[in-house]
């Protein structure tokens, strides 16, 4: 009864994917699409937002990361955004679903488009988590959901798609 209980938990372990681990100077360009808001001093629009992500590993889980992106929003007139992190990404694990979290700090610049053209730059502090399903070992698509704030009367959130491609990890 045990030797057969060991050989069927060995044999689920032995089925079970086994991780292909991120590797030291593993390289990642995302290109993002989502939905999009930010509050100014009780102003609120929504809209949408494209961004660029540039990861680099530096160990099996964490990469540097920095990223860009702008957006645009209407509520009773016409705004853009643009903002810019850099900070650090950690992999929970890496099989076909990917897991991870980002911390970052940045800036965000927000203009005013409509009549009385204003300008904005606050800094921020960024968190995000998502989920990233691998292709193959070289891309993946996922989902993100972002939150920056440096706990002032600016914050900026996004949540959308995204699509990633890997080299360098060789």
């Amino acid at each position: 009864m045990r030797t057969g209980m060991a050989t069927l938990l060995l044999a689920a372990l032995l089925a079970l994917p086994a991780p292909g681990l991120a590797a030291d100077g593993e390289r990642a360009l995302s290109a993002t699409l989502g939905y999009a808001t930010y509050t100014l001093s009780g102003y609120n629009p929504h809209g949408a937002a494209l961004g660029l992500d540039y990861e680099r590993g530096f160990s099996d889980a964490l990469s540097w990361r920095i990223s860009g992106g702008g957006g645009i929003y209407y509520r009773d007139g016409l705004t853009g955004s643009g903002q810019l992190t850099a900070g650090i990404t950690y992999l929970f694990d890496v099989l076909k679903y990917v897991p991870y979290v980002n911390v970052g700090v940045g800036g965000i610049l927000i203009v005013d488009i409509g009549e009385d053209p204003a300008v904005d730059v606050s800094p921020l502090a960024e968190i995000g988590v998502g989920l990233d399903v691998l292709r193959d070992r070289t891309s993946s698509f996922g989902v993100y959901v972002r939150f920056e704030t440096l706990l002032q009367e600016t914050s900026f959130f996004t949540a959308g798609v995204r699509s990633t491609w890997r080299w360098g990890f060789f």
